[in-house]
């Protein structure tokens, strides 16, 4: 099978590198308006180019990782060569529908991987098009699994899962350097923050995931009464973490709502 990955930015360029490892595919060929920018170590199966229509015509199943407001030139540019073909895309905010207007003939898969595609650990939501059959959900499942964990889901939930797990990485990082710079102020050297925290967070998804438990579970579980760990809750409560991170995802979601507002005045 040989894949086309359209717009090879941090996600799309991580997304080809994860499925160029796969057995089953024998070519990715992966594109960028500055090639100059790419890094020259990739795997041997990757070939870069800047054509989109070239890609899009060679390939057998196609990925769209640009940017929304480069969305419907690019989606324009590769529709006479998407018919048949399994399309997914990695691309914030625009519908099913709107893809679907634009590449008539493609079976659209709508997705949301979030960054850490980076180390294959992505977790994407994904919603299916009107034209994709059991055997095409199939393909598109085995494609983004090569570059993580995935999840089906009605498409009314992607923007909110944008909101929420795309744009999460994002969040995690400000609570972490929040947390060491509170290892700094309590006399932790930086460096011994660092992985003190970054441990202790993968630990606990982990442990979450794993035992299944619910979060509430696992603070009960380690809280103890006029101990040192409901004495930061406290403060975590008193300062509104939870309703700043609630807000954070509700503004991130109205953001993504926006875009596509804005996609579907332009097309």
């Amino acid at each position: 099978m040989i894949v086309a990955v359209i717009g090879a930015g941090k996600i799309g360029e991580a997304v080809a590198n994860s499925i160029a490892k796969s057995k089953q595919v024998t070519k990715v060929v992966m594109t960028k308006r500055n090639l100059s920018t790419l890094p020259r170590s990739r795997s041997g199966k990757i070939a870069v180019t800047s054509d989109n229509r070239d890609a899009a015509n060679k390939a057998d199943l196609i990925l769209i990782a640009v940017k929304a407001g480069d969305a419907k030139q690019v989606l324009e540019e590769i529709s006479q060569f998407t018919a048949g073909k399994i399309v997914i895309s990695l691309m914030g905010a625009i519908t099913i529908e709107k893809l679907e207007r634009i590449l008539p003939k493609a079976k659209v898969v709508r997705s949301m991987p979030n960054i850490a595609a980076v180390i294959g650990e992505s977790m994407t939501a994904y919603s299916l098009g009107s034209k994709v059959t059991a055997a095409d959900a199939t393909k598109a499942e085995f494609i983004l699994g090569c570059f993580g964990d995935y999840v089906k889901v009605p498409e009314s939930l992607l923007n909110p899962i944008t909101a929420l797990s795309g744009s999460g990485p994002a969040y995690i990082a400000v609570v972490i350097e929040a947390m060491v710079s509170a290892g700094l102020k309590v006399g932790i050297p930086r460096d011994i923050s660092l992985k003190l925290v970054t441990k202790t967070l993968t630990g606990t998804a982990n442990l979450l995931s794993e035992k299944k438990m619910h979060p509430a579970e696992l603070r009960d579980a380690v809280t103890t009464p006029a101990g040192t760990t409901i004495a930061g809750i406290y403060e975590l409560e008193r300062g509104s973490l939870r309703t700043s991170m609630m807000n954070a995802v509700d503004a991130a979601n109205m953001a993504a709502e926006k875009v596509a507002k804005k996609f579907e005045s332009d097309v």
